[in-house]
């Protein structure tokens, strides 16, 4: 076992790669490699990024128009729902004015009356008094 590892391990150390090595226009080749897939990720990546922005701007604007479309509708439902409130406020108040007018007129004519009908059972006592003093004279007179 130990002998097969030495063999490998010679194999190894006299291969072509380990005596390789690199020169000034390799390590060139490769900077320019490395820039150039950076360059291509960069623009890649910045377009991305654009046709991302401009996916969300216009779904920002159409989320835009749909709020105020809603906004909109909400106002209209709101101008409706006032005229209603307005039209059952006038009908409550139409109701309360009928109410005391079908009340408050029979209740505001029995006192009037009952002034009058007090005013005439007056007179009537008045003249009935009168009478009786004008017959009691009329008696003491005879007598």
């Amino acid at each position: 076992m130990k002998g097969l590892f030495f063999i490998v391990a010679g194999l190894f150390l006299f291969s072509v790669p380990v005596f390789g090595e690199l020169s000034v226009e390799d390590l060139e080749k490769i900077c320019q490699i490395v820039s150039e897939s950076e360059v291509q990720l960069e623009k890649r990546f910045s377009a991305e990024i654009r046709a991302q922005g401009e996916r969300f701007s216009t779904e920002i604007r159409a989320q835009g128009e749909r709020i105020t479309e809603l906004g909109k509708h909400l106002d209209l439902l709101a101008t409706e729902q006032g005229k209603r409130l307005d039209f059952h406020s006038a009908l409550r108040i139409a109701l309360i004015v009928a109410i005391i007018a079908f009340v408050g007129a029979p209740l505001g004519f029995i006192p009037y009356q009952y002034n009058k009908y007090l005013a005439r059972h007056d007179a009537e006592m008045k003249a009935l008094r009168e009478k009786i003093e004008m017959l009691e004279r009329n008696q003491i007179l005879r007598a």
